[in-house]
């Protein structure tokens, strides 16, 4: 199996190394710069100051009007790169598949433009941080779960895809498939909607929400706020899992605080602003959701200034 990466960030180098190592891989991306420094030194990864790894993949520029030959394409860039891939995903034929890695649940609305090729949704519990554009640390271990759109047919749970992914690294980089697209992103995405915009905000790692007694409230306040979205006899569970979360990422600098301190653009339109959307449909108010929302956008606006 061909597989085609899309994406140069940290998510993308990380699934292209371990990828690699049992499938024919592609990794494209967007700079000439990133694409000389890894056809030269490939992919490094830091486990810690004390162990690394090297490998070298085919590397390609992604271009806008070329078609992609791959049979399964990663798409592993930031929910506001979507729109630019979008023509060439169009392109794909039924016998592709395009497995989308993105924050957020936003670009499920333009799922509806891609008519032929099978759509695989994931989300990555893994931490990991880009050093430089051939080298990753990898922060924390966690799982890649998959779920077909819009629903898990019998032949994705037999894929020899995933059979040889679970067989051959899933002990090292694991995977599993969920039946239900949309849960499994809700889950991922109320996680990411509280710890991503507070520690931007408060411009902390996440630990600090669990330890500063301050910073804690706030976090059940957004979460009594947005739990409207989840099922009665499961907010506790799902109070406990964000919790959770946050406690064995720690030390992490979340993805939205990295984005603010580098001056980049964050994907908070795709996270608290896809929320938003969701509580106007179903006529509730989130105005804490709403202030939190703002002031991210203030810090990404004085961050790019």
């Amino acid at each position: 199996m061909r597989i085609g990466i899309v994406g140069g960030g940290a998510v993308g180098l990380l699934y292209a190394f371990q990828l690699s190592k049992i499938f024919t891989v592609t990794l494209y991306v967007k700079r000439d710069e990133a694409l000389q420094v890894l056809e030269s030194q490939g992919i490094t990864i830091l486990h810690n100051e004390h162990k690394k790894e090297t490998r070298k993949v085919e590397v390609m520029k992604w271009e806008s009007n070329f078609p992609f030959k791959d049979d399964l394409i990663i798409v592993a860039t930031k929910q506001y790169g979507l729109p630019a891939i979008l023509p060439v995903l169009k392109m794909c034929t039924k016998d592709q598949s395009i497995l989308f890695l993105q924050n957020g649940m936003s670009h499920i609305d333009m799922l509806q433009q891609i008519p032929n090729a099978q759509i695989l949704l994931g989300i990555v519990e893994h931490g990991v941080k880009k050093n430089n554009d051939c080298t990753v640390m990898w922060t924390g271990k966690g799982r890649t779960k998959l779920a077909g759109y819009p629903v898990t047919n019998n032949d994705l749970q037999a894929s020899p895809f995933i059979n040889k992914w679970m067989d051959s690294i899933g002990n090292n980089f694991p995977l599993e498939v969920r039946s239900d697209y949309y849960g499994m992103m809700m889950e991922k995405l109320l996680v990411n909607a509280i710890i991503n915009p507070l520690t931007a905000i408060f411009d902390v790692r996440n630990g600090e929400l669990l330890a500063n007694p301050y910073y804690h409230k706030c976090m059940k306040q957004l979460y009594k706020e947005m739990d409207f979205l989840v099922k009665k006899d499961k907010k506790e569970q799902m109070w406990k899992h964000i919790c959770s979360i946050c406690e064995k990422t720690a030390d992490n600098i979340s993805s939205m605080k990295r984005d603010i301190n580098n001056g980049r653009e964050t994907e908070v339109d795709a996270i608290l602003g896809y929320l938003m959307n969701l509580a106007e449909k179903q006529g509730k108010s989130v105005p804490l959701t709403e202030f939190i929302y703002n002031a991210v956008k203030g810090l990404q606006n004085d961050a790019s200034c």
